[in-house]
């Protein structure tokens, strides 16, 4: 076997072995009322088979995708961030045959040609073998420079869905909502608290929760202002 073959063949696995994450399902994601027509799509048959998720950094569009992935027997979630350095005809070739696919972090292959055709093509074969693809980005279609005007028209042609920021209250509600699911007790003063004090990126107040429940377990204590305080250095 030649070295490139083994880097195309290397490659190709990379993107069939990419797993995912335990506790991205939709039992453990909160609906938010404007994300509610959204996960009522996800649930059930669509005749569009291309569906395009936009918002910014940390509004749960991975955990959506992946949750899909989850939920769907034989599908197949691709991080365009982690493949990006991958030969993109080999990542993207017969993949249409999945029952799902989930692309996530689209924007990172604007402006990159050998990308940009590969996935026009694994766009028009999927379309072709009726197989739904979900395709997740930062911005709107018509936003990412994408310079194939083909690719272009064709994610904007499919059904658009926009992934609105999570308010302060939503954002504490999650926090209460993954505690609870956890089996941990996070107060509604807690919760504002994390919010008032932590960085506004859902991702982190996340983690912060993360460190809190281990720490609340070994203490032995539970989690209350004041441990919170003690733990973070606040």
């Amino acid at each position: 076997m030649s070295e490139s073959t083994q880097i195309l063949d290397q490659s190709r696995q990379l993107a069939l072995q990419i797993g995912l994450q335990d506790e991205t399902t939709f039992d453990n994601f909160l609906v938010r009322e404007p994300l509610a027509p959204l996960l009522d799509s996800m649930s059930r048959p669509r005749s569009e088979p291309l569906q395009f998720l936009h918002g910014g950094a940390d509004e749960g569009k991975s955990h959506l995708l992946q949750a899909l992935c989850h939920a769907t027997e034989g599908s197949l979630y691709l991080p365009l961030a982690v493949l990006l350095e991958s030969p993109p005809g080999d990542v993207l070739q017969d993949l249409e045959s999945s029952s799902l696919l989930a692309l996530d972090n689209l924007e990172v292959i604007a402006g990159r040609p050998d990308w940009e055709e590969a996935l026009f093509h694994l766009i028009n074969r999927a379309r072709a073998a009726q197989c739904p693809l979900w395709i997740a980005a930062r911005r709107p279609a018509n936003d990412l420079a994408v310079q194939l005007a083909d690719l272009s028209s064709r994610l904007a042609g499919g059904v658009t869905w926009a992934i609105v920021a999570a308010s302060d209250g939503e954002k504490q509600a999650i926090l209460q909502f993954r505690a609870q699911r956890r089996g941990l007790m996070l107060a509604e003063s807690v919760a504002q608290y994390l919010c008032s004090r932590e960085s506004r990126a859902l991702s982190d107040l996340l983690e912060t929760l993360d460190l809190l429940d281990r720490a609340s377990l070994q203490l032995q204590r539970p989690l209350t202002v004041p441990l919170v305080r003690e733990v973070m250095g606040w």
